[in-house]
């Protein structure tokens, strides 16, 4: 094993994770904010508001991934280049993989999420909402200062496997040529014919961050039930 990654596979496994670690990242902060988005959506007024909410989260957790992503890269693709053209003025703009990949990963995702905080707001009582007109907040102020904050406790350890997974979306990437872990171990292997190797450098990979990223959400529930006064 020290040998190959002594001759540069190494360095190609380190920018892998950095690329998979980003999607990840940029995934999972845009499916929280899809969460938020649609449980307000689904608690206002409007009209069907719930239903299309509902619709939503039932299509793409039915959906595997990897036909969301299809289905975005070879379709959705070639529109976002034409805009991309018609906005610069340059006949060759193209778009980076790393677009459909981040738009499929946080709209399934999203789905999971929505799904998260409408259950941790419909734990919230109608008194916590009077409360925040009571100290005269407005709608925004009452949100971020009283309703998000218990929501958060209350969805912060399911939050931590939707992390995981985020994470795991990514091994589907390399379908579209984007250097992601699988890819390069997948590259490693046939061009040494050391499979078990470099497979089993991705899986120990997958294994470190999922144990780095427990530690880390254990930390954080730990912190989040001391500033509630449980221990």
């Amino acid at each position: 094993m020290l040998i190959y990654l002594e001759q540069g596979w190494g360095h190609q496994f380190v920018n892998a994770f950095g690329m998979s670690f980003s999607i990840a990242v940029i995934s999972f902060i845009f499916s929280i904010i899809i969460g938020i988005s649609a449980t307000l959506l689904a608690s206002s007024r409007i009209t069907f508001a719930a239903a299309i909410v509902k619709f939503y989260t039932y299509l793409f957790r039915s959906l595997p991934g990897i036909l969301l992503l299809l289905l975005i890269f070879y379709s959705a693709d070639s529109l976002i280049q034409s805009l991309l053209q018609f906005l610069t003025g340059t006949p060759d703009a193209s778009m980076s993989p790393v677009v459909p990949a981040v738009l499929s990963t946080s709209i399934v995702l999203g789905a999971y999420a929505t799904e998260l905080f409408k259950a941790g707001w419909a734990d919230v009582t109608a008194g916590q909402h009077e409360a925040g007109r009571a100290l005269g907040f407005n709608r925004f102020q009452s949100l971020a200062l009283i309703i998000l904050p218990q929501i958060y406790r209350k969805v912060l350890p399911h939050l931590g496997s939707l992390w995981l997974i985020s994470m795991k979306e990514t091994a589907l990437l390399s379908i579209i040529g984007i250097p992601d872990i699988v890819r390069i171990a997948s590259l490693g292997a046939r061009s040494t014919g050391a499979p078990f190797t470099f497979y089993g450098i991705a899986i120990a990979i997958f294994i470190a961050f999922a144990f780095a990223s427990s530690r880390v959400f254990s930390y954080l529930e730990g912190r989040s039930r001391r500033s509630m006064g449980v221990i």
